[in-house]
């Protein structure tokens, strides 16, 4: 065997060690990744499972405030919203 194709052979051996190794880093953050979604997920079927019954509370709440106290929340709340966004923005 010529000197070329052993140091070919060992170089192809080491690129498939690292490749190896590549694969298994790949492997354990795609397996956090996974991990940190699955809260997500869960909080995603739960608000669409409680959807039309946070609907119908929240309708609820608004008829017991009484129109002029629901608009002075909704005002707050957009407030609050646009707050928030001016905030990420900056913050980013």
């Amino acid at each position: 065997m010529s000197s070329r194709l052993r140091a070919l052979t060992a170089h192809r051996a080491a690129l498939q060690a690292e490749i190896a190794l590549q694969r298994d880093d790949a492997r354990l953050s795609y397996a956090e990744i996974e991990q940190g979604t699955t809260r997500v997920d869960r909080g995603i079927q739960l608000v669409q499972r409680l959807g039309p019954l946070l609907l119908v509370a929240g309708a609820a709440g608004l008829i017991a405030l009484g129109p002029a106290r629901a608009l002075s929340l909704a005002r707050r709340g957009l407030a609050l919203g646009l707050f928030a966004s001016h905030a990420r923005r900056l913050l980013r």
